[in-house]
């Protein structure tokens, strides 16, 4: 798990705001290279001054608490576009959720949007509906959406029965229109080097990467703007 702090909490003006953080948990925070704990109210007052960017790389539940495990980090780390803009993307074959192979023959001269995400991270959950508005706008026969996670399939397919869920998204059946891939952190962690969640790679038919969208952006109306993002790109590179 890592999630940038100005990626994945950038829409919220405190980190109370956020899903993440949940209200009726004990929310604490250890910096993994000198050891050092921090009470929500300190990391609070760190994020509002934005000059201690983040990084969320696992946590701990113990009783009524929760223990974020974190790294302090420098704004030009926080993306991976210099090294994969216009580099082939590195195809493989994956297993679905429902246990269903794609071979990489599938994926080959197809444009790609692959969405790297969790169920635990809240930006990601919010872009959902504006992602399966895609699957109505594009050719299937053209395009393979494909959504990325390090999540196992009994986590995921939980998520998507929780009330909480219906509730965050207002919507009574809740569902994810890309072909969900479980069990993927060696391939996000190790081979994209993924540092923020979500991240959006978007393939041309050749197999290169015209775009890299990382983290949540936001339009007026404080909406995600991943859907115009997406179709921008695939315009410009039909």
């Amino acid at each position: 798990m890592i999630f940038n702090q100005i990626d994945s909490f950038g829409q919220f003006s405190s980190l109370k705001d956020s899903p993440m953080f949940k209200n009726n948990k004990h929310n604490i925070f250890r910096e993994t290279l000198t050891n050092t704990y921090y009470e929500m109210s300190e990391m609070d007052s760190l994020y509002k001054t934005g000059k201690s960017p983040f990084q969320i790389l696992s946590n701990i539940k113990k009783g009524d608490s929760i223990v974020w495990m974190i790294k302090f980090i420098n704004e030009d780390d926080f993306t991976i576009k210099s090294q994969w803009l216009n580099k082939k993307f590195p195809l493989k074959d994956f297993v679905d959720i429902h246990n269903i192979q794609i071979k990489t023959s599938e994926l080959t001269g197809k444009f790609l949007i692959i969405y790297c995400w969790s169920v635990s991270c809240g930006p990601c959950i919010k872009e959902l509906p504006y992602l399966n508005a895609l699957k109505d706008s594009l050719n299937k026969d053209n395009y393979i959406l494909l959504g990325v996670t390090f999540d196992n399939s009994v986590s995921i397919r939980n998520f998507f029965k929780s009330n909480q869920l219906n509730t965050y998204l207002n919507d009574e059946n809740p569902s994810f229109a890309f072909r969900i891939i479980p069990n993927q952190k060696e391939f996000l962690n190790n081979v994209l080097g993924v540092k923020s969640y979500p991240t959006t790679f978007i393939v041309d038919k050749k197999g290169f990467i015209k775009q890299i969208i990382e983290g949540v952006n936001l339009d007026e109306q404080k909406k995600p703007k991943i859907y115009s993002e997406i179709m921008e790109t695939l315009k410009r590179i039909e």
